[in-house]
């Protein structure tokens, strides 16, 4: 019915109104409006948006993607390198945790080990997307919206990690991992590791170069992540772990502040509300409707393990109880991004058992919608949501909700 060019422009503007709308009349993040509306105009509804519009929209979709796992490691705070580690170690116990209640979980619904170790994996990870855009719009500001881009950061790379080494058990003849498959694995994240690496040296070099004028280092920034995926693309690896390593190196390593980056909810907005969109009108509400019975106890699972995590970590990360809690919400999003992001789709198909790939399907779609409201919640709970508390007097001035290891609210 349309051309691939109308497609897009229908998916900003209709995105633009369904996201105003949510945020105005409903409450609700505008996130919420951009998938609701690809879900209305894509193969849940009105069949509008074909799945083959979203393959020749392919390449805007991977810079997006770029953009937001830059954006992300940009957006990881810097802290000394003692409450680093903490930090990193949380991660670990809370992916620990998680990783264990999603595997019982499974194994307990009756699939088999590999294919539960494989679809744990993909568990773990929190949407980049979805954090980043709503804390974008809700004004989040505040020392835990930085614990929580961290966490995020975290919990997506070890995702990556896991699933790397684990998809060979789905595609190698009865499940045997070999000392081969583990070294290639290895491999594509050491190169993901180098390219990361790569892409942050020539914007460091470039930024010196062309000095501190935004138009000439968006250029710049755009260019090497376009070169970044396409690279990572070529070589068979996830573009998660080099554009995230990218963004975070660029931050840390800028000691001259030489780096205008670029913030995609702002000067980039077009690709979330299209990226957004067009994600939605890829997802089958019919796949909850058949799995949301395993969908919802994935989704239990993955929470309770997340919680406890959070709370064993507590102390580590100078949590009181309840901003632990809004933690673990805040932590809930996931999307079909990340799906994409680190998971071989034909692999994912032909290697997982049916009924696992519906109930990862549905626990997907179901928190690509509810995913942004848990994390407005949880900004809210913290305190930071600066846009929605224009009428508190510590709303002009994030800093000074700050707080420190003395700070347990």
């Amino acid at each position: 019915m349309f051309n691939s060019i109308q497609i897009f422009g229908m998916a900003l503007l209709g995105g633009l109104g369904a996201g105003e709308f949510s945020r105005r009349a409903l409450a609700l993040p505008r996130t919420t409006g951009y998938v609701v509306f690809g879900l209305l105009v894509g193969q849940s509804g009105l069949g509008w948006i074909a799945p083959y519009h979203i393959e020749s929209n392919q390449l805007f979709i991977d810079l997006a993607l770029g953009l937001i796992l830059f954006e992300l490691g940009y957006q990881v705070p810097l802290v000394a390198v003692s409450e680093g580690w903490n930090r990193l170690r949380a991660g670990l116990l809370i992916s620990l945790t998680t990783g264990a209640t999603v595997l019982l979980a499974l194994l307990a619904m009756d699939f088999s080990a590999s294919s539960a170790v494989f679809a744990t994996a993909l568990c773990l990870a929190t949407s980049p997307a979805i954090t980043i855009a709503t804390c974008s719009d809700v004004g989040a500001r505040g020392e835990k919206t930085g614990l929580l881009f961290t966490m995020v950061a975290i919990d997506g790379c070890i995702a990556l990690v896991v699933s790397t080494w684990s998809m060979p058990l789905l595609v190698e003849d009865g499940a045997i991992y070999s000392l081969a498959s583990a070294w290639t694995a290895t491999q594509e994240v050491g190169g993901a590791v180098v390219l990361g690496g790569a892409c942050t040296a020539l914007i460091l070099t470039g930024a010196q170069l062309l000095g501190r004028r935004s138009e000439h280092q968006h250029l710049l920034i755009l260019g090497t992540i376009i070169l970044g995926v396409g690279t990572a693309i070529h070589l068979d690896i996830s573009a998660f772990l080099p554009m995230l390593l990218f963004g975070y190196l660029t931050r840390a390593l800028d000691r001259n502040k030489q780096v205008v980056a670029i913030r995609i909810a702002s000067d980039a907005r077009i690709f979330l509300v299209a990226t957004f969109v067009l994600a939605g009108a890829a997802l089958d509400i019919g796949v909850v409707v058949e799995s949301w019975p395993d969908a919802v106890l994935v989704i239990i699972a993955r929470f309770a393990g997340q919680l406890a995590g959070i709370l064993l970590s507590r102390n580590r990360l100078c949590l009181g109880t309840a901003s632990s809690i809004y933690l673990s919400i805040g932590l809930q999003p996931m999307s079909s991004i990340a799906l994409v992001l680190l998971a071989n789709m034909q692999t994912l198909y032909s290697g997982l058992e049916p009924r696992l790939t519906g109930a990862l399907l549905a626990t997907i779609l179901l928190m690509q919608l509810f995913g942004p409201l848990a994390t407005q919640t949880a900004i809210k709970g913290f305190g930071e949501a600066t846009h929605l508390q224009s009428d508190d007097p510590a709303a002009e001035n994030p800093a000074s909700q700050q707080g420190s290891c003395g700070d347990k609210s």
